[in-house]
């Protein structure tokens, strides 16, 4: 009788909490609630960064894309305000809990504490090893990117939505990516910034056993073709697409900064050196530095100040505040 009992009260239980789950889904949610994602509710910002996370269906990628977004501290209670965007690239083996994990989103409410940036979103998405391209046979990261996540991120969100108050940056593997998104797509974005940007100018053949072999012997056989394609290897590279876009890139005005470590462990020194220079030739006005320091997030905190005080300046708002001088010193 006992066992009976218990049974009853079991599948009771069950029962109810069943029926909770259903009203609860059936009860319509209130105006003015935060944005959802597609999957589930964002998670709850973090009270030091304001960081929380989503995701949205990706035709692009055939699955779910995960994004981390940085909301200012005034965007909960200025229900009318819309804000500018930066969409911020991450580095090889990384994902979109770096820009928050790593202390990127917690140096950039500090330099908003100091008065350097004013408010704005910043939305970092998830592109495991992609270089955001569209792998020659893979995945589709910059369709995701462009067609999937911009879209999606300014229509959830209050954003300006214009390509003045648009900007995208990247570390990394990510500084390839958000400079070749920019320099593809220049009518999109006011300015692109990059970290120790991950420039190869010669199609990577790795040999020995050195940081900077292993680091390019990732790229070879996956997203530019196996074997690799030496055409769509510069058609999708920045170094080369900054030339074969220039013109409209040239008449779409989008400012351009990088600077890279002078003791970048991965050799990107010269890259970054070269590229400054093939910029210089080709009439492109940019800003570009070396700064003492290593390659990664330690770095690229070290000199954030730069970046984010030009992306800054770069947009354009009609209600934004004006910002403190720059100092281009750090040559």
């Amino acid at each position: 009788m006992d066992i009976l009992m218990q049974l009853a009260i079991g599948i009771l239980s069950v029962m109810i909490t069943l029926v909770a789950n259903a009203a609860a889904h059936l009860m319509p949610r209130q105006a003015g609630t935060a944005p959802q994602t597609s999957a589930a509710q964002a998670t709850p910002a973090s009270p030091a960064s304001g960081v929380e996370y989503g995701s949205l269906p990706s035709p692009s990628l055939g699955k779910e894309l995960k994004f981390a977004i940085q909301l200012p501290p005034s965007y909960q209670a200025d229900t009318k305000r819309r804000y500018p965007v930066l969409y911020f690239l991450h580095g090889m083996n990384g994902n979109e809990r770096e820009f928050e994990k790593r202390g990127v989103a917690t140096a950039i409410s500090k330099l908003r504490e100091e008065g350097k940036i004013g408010e704005f979103i910043i939305v970092a998405p998830a592109g495991e090893n992609s270089f955001y391209l569209n792998a020659k046979n893979g995945a589709q990261y910059e369709d995701a990117i462009i067609k999937d996540l911009i879209p999606y991120i300014e229509k959830t969100y209050r954003i300006i939505g214009t390509p003045a108050a648009r900007s995208i940056q990247g570390l990394s593997m990510g500084g390839w990516g958000a400079l070749y998104l920019a320099f593809k797509h220049p009518e999109m974005f006011s300015t692109v910034t990059a970290h120790c940007a991950a420039l190869v100018p010669e199609m990577p053949r790795p040999t020995g056993g050195d940081r900077r072999s292993a680091f390019l012997a990732q790229l070879v056989g996956r997203i530019f073709g196996d074997p690799p394609d030496e055409e769509y290897f510069r058609s999708v590279n920045p170094v080369f697409v900054v030339e074969q876009n220039l013109a409209a890139i040239k008449k779409s005005g989008i400012k351009i900064y990088f600077d890279c470590g002078e003791q970048d462990r991965y050799g990107f020194q010269e890259p970054n050196k070269a590229f400054d220079e093939k910029l210089t030739k080709l009439g492109l006005a940019h800003e570009f530095h070396m700064f003492p320091g290593a390659h990664g997030w330690e770095y690229m905190i070290s000199v954030a100040d730069h970046s984010y005080s030009f992306l800054w300046a770069g947009f354009k708002t009609a209600a934004k505040p004006a910002g403190p001088a720059r100092s281009r010193s750090g040559e």
